[in-house]
């Protein structure tokens, strides 16, 4: 059925509610949490195929925001309306959008693109990346870059990549043990 609110309850496997980690949900307690001024619309969005670190990339926005302490509401949509997206940007937090599909008219999609502040996509070498997604993305994201590690230096390319995205993002308070913070978080995700 329909979503009559922008949260998440009675959850089902499709589910296109807000959904909070406890740590997210302090900021209704005073938990230091700070709304942006111009909350952005980012979309994270990759071939529907899996093995892309979609997922990732995801998690990656959602942590990214929430070590910076900067308000995010995020969703996983299947498919995107122009009316579904303006509903989740009344709250005044971020709001990120996990998709893969690409659907409707093209006039449509493109009005609706207009709202996007960035598209993340996440692509992996042998899969072809969603030429539509390839289109609208401000920043892509290899897999082969996440897991990579350079033995000599102890260097992880999961970090540089996460420093770029908050870069990208415009999330510019991050330190690099912040960083890692996110990347542990990441790693020990359920």
């Amino acid at each position: 059925g329909a979503v009559s609110k922008a949260t998440g309850t009675r959850c089902h496997d499709e589910c296109e509610g807000r959904h909070l980690d406890s740590v997210e949900q302090t900021r209704f307690q005073g938990g230091g949490f700070k709304y942006p001024r111009q909350p952005c619309l980012v979309i994270a969005a990759s071939k529907d195929m899996g093995r892309t670190a979609s997922t990732w990339v995801f998690n990656a926005i959602r942590l990214l925001f929430r070590q910076a302490r900067e308000a995010c509401d995020s969703y996983w949509m299947r498919q995107l309306t122009k009316k579904k997206l303006q509903h989740r940007l009344t709250t005044g937090a971020h709001v990120l959008v996990k998709t893969h599909e690409w659907s409707g008219k093209k006039a449509s999609f493109e009005e609706m693109a207009s709202m996007f502040t960035q598209v993340v996509v996440s692509i992996r070498e042998g899969f072809e990346p969603d030429e539509h997604w390839m289109k609208y993305a401000t920043h892509v994201i290899h897999f082969e870059d996440i897991v990579a590690y350079d033995e000599s230096t102890e260097t992880i390319g999961a970090l540089s990549v996460l420093r770029n995205l908050a870069e990208h993002l415009g999330i510019t308070t991050l330190s690099d043990y912040d960083l890692r913070v996110v990347d542990y978080e990441l790693m020990t995700l359920p």
